[in-house]
This record gives C-alpha cells, structure tokens and sequence, in this order.
C-alpha cells in the first residue's frame, strides 16, 4: 500500500462548491475553521486519503465522506489527521515547564497536597507525536527528587483526535534530531538510543511511558468522559484552529474538568485575554483557575 501511496497523483481538482461544502463540514464537526486561504491544505489532504483509498475521482471520494454511516464519520477524521501538521519538540517554549516546576506543582501540593496526599494529574491535550506528553513526565519525575522518602504520584493523560498519531506517540521512537532541544542529562536518564547503529533512533525510557495514558479524544464530543479532575492542562497551540465562540466553549469545558486554582498552559500566539471564562492569567499563555 505505501509504494501504491508514494505513486498515485489525480488531476481532479477541489471545487469552490465542495470546499465550502467540506469546510461547513469540518467546522461542524471539529470546530475548526477552513478559511479560503486554506484550499491548498484541505486539497492536498484530499489527494493524500484518495491515495490511500486508490481513488482517483473527488466525485467518488465525496460519497464517502458524506454517506451516512459511522465510517463516514472516521473518514472524515481520517481526512483531518492526513491535512494536519503534527510539528512540535520536547521543552518547546522552555519557561512554561520551568513555571510549572517552579511555581505551580509547590502550589498545588500546598492546596490541594496533589501528589503528596493524592495523585497529582496533568492533562496534555492534542498531544500530536507525545514530546509534550513525555517532558512533562521528565519534569514530574524530576521534580519527584525534591522529595525523598516520599512516594510522589504523578499521572499525565495524553489525548488526541487521531489514533494514528496516538499510536506513534505510544511507541515513543524519535529521530536523534527531534530530541535535541531535551538537555543532556535528561537525554541520558531518559532516552535509549537504537541498539542499531544504523539507525539514529531513541526511544524514551519504560518508567516515563508507564506515566502517560494515550486516549483518543474530541474535543467536540459533548463529554470528555474524564473521572479525575486535572491540576494541570497543557493545550497549546490548539485553540488557534477554532473560531472565536468555539474557543470560549473549548476553554470553559477544560475548566469544568480542573481542580480549583489548577493551572491552564496555552500556546505563546493563544491569548484567553477575549474570552469569557473563570481563568486568571499569570504569565505570557499561563492562567489558573479561580478558587
């Protein structure tokens, strides 16, 4: 299938009708926004599953994404994952962690003892290929050393809309380029490079994957189905893709699943300054719930 993939090309061509058609649709669906500068990129996800499927007719293509059964539905989740960019890094904007180290887990355990006199649970949401997911589990697991003797119980829930890259995240393999930004002693404390000299892999250490839960999760679906409240929620450079109504209800639903005074990281372009929610901003991207 993949070399049949890497040599298939269509001529058939997104038309205006079909875009506004698929993006009313994406938008309903997903919340997100496909504005006419975003053609190109609905287009080449397009060719990308038609590849996929061996077909070679947007015509025939439609029909499957707009039947009415449940596989329509994964097809379109399917089109979404094969036109979005999982680009991101380990420690990518450093001083949120170095924040969450310094200011907001002291705080935590001082309100509420979160991982002292019970787990303490942090959620990466739109956790893409897992960096994120895997160095807050570097910084819990770092900041566990502050407490000797003391059994520090730490959780980190890693969701995301494609099971595709949930099960790249899961088997935590990375290019030896993708883990450069992790400083060296943690490289060497939690990394293992490929036996095979050949390939220039690491794979995160068997006690840092055993602190991360991967889970397939809408952010549209009226329920996270989430039993544990969050201290932390990491959802950065998400809420850019949404309009501004289904950002307010995005934001308000992740706090409805926070401990009081929890901590809400967003990306460095996402400001919640316009929303209408019970969030208190600290620092560039960093906000706490009210108590």
């Amino acid at each position: 299938m993949a070399s049949r993939d890497s040599a298939f090309t269509t001529n058939d061509s997104l038309d205006e009708t079909l875009f506004q058609r698929l993006s009313a649709e994406i938008h309903a669906r997903f919340g997100i926004l496909l504005p006419i500068t975003k053609k190109g990129l609905l287009t080449s996800g397009l060719h990308r599953r038609m590849g996929s499927l061996g077909i070679v007719s947007m015509a025939e293509y439609s029909g499957i994404l707009f039947g009415h059964d449940e596989n329509d539905e994964r097809e379109l989740v399917l089109l979404l994952d094969a036109m979005t960019s999982y680009s991101t890094k380990f420690f990518r904007n450093s001083r949120q962690f170095e924040f969450l180290a310094q200011t907001a887990l002291p705080e935590l355990i001082k309100m509420h003892g979160a991982g002292i006199g019970r787990v303490l649970n942090i959620w990466s949401a739109g956790c893409a290929t897992g960096e994120d997911s895997y160095t807050l589990a570097m910084v819990l697991c770092e900041f566990a050393q502050h407490y000797p003797g003391i059994q520090f119980k730490s959780k980190v829930l890693a969701t995301d809309v494609s099971q595709r890259i949930l099960e790249f995240a899961k088997n935590a393999v990375y290019e030896m380029e993708k883990v450069q930004s992790i400083p060296d002693l943690l490289k060497r404390k939690y990394l293992l490079k490929s036996k095979d000299r050949r390939r220039s892999l690491a794979k995160v250490v068997p006690e840092l994957r055993a602190m991360v839960n991967f889970r397939q999760l809408d952010f549209m679906d009226p329920a996270f189905g989430l039993r544990e409240e969050m201290d932390v929620i990491f959802c950065r450079n998400i809420l850019s893709y949404f309009d501004r109504d289904t950002q307010e209800q995005l934001v308000n639903k992740l706090c409805s699943h926070m401990v009081p005074g929890g901590y809400l990281f967003a990306g460095p372009s996402e400001s919640l300054h316009s929303l209408a929610t019970p969030l208190v901003p600290l620092a560039p991207s960093i906000y706490r719930l009210s108590s």
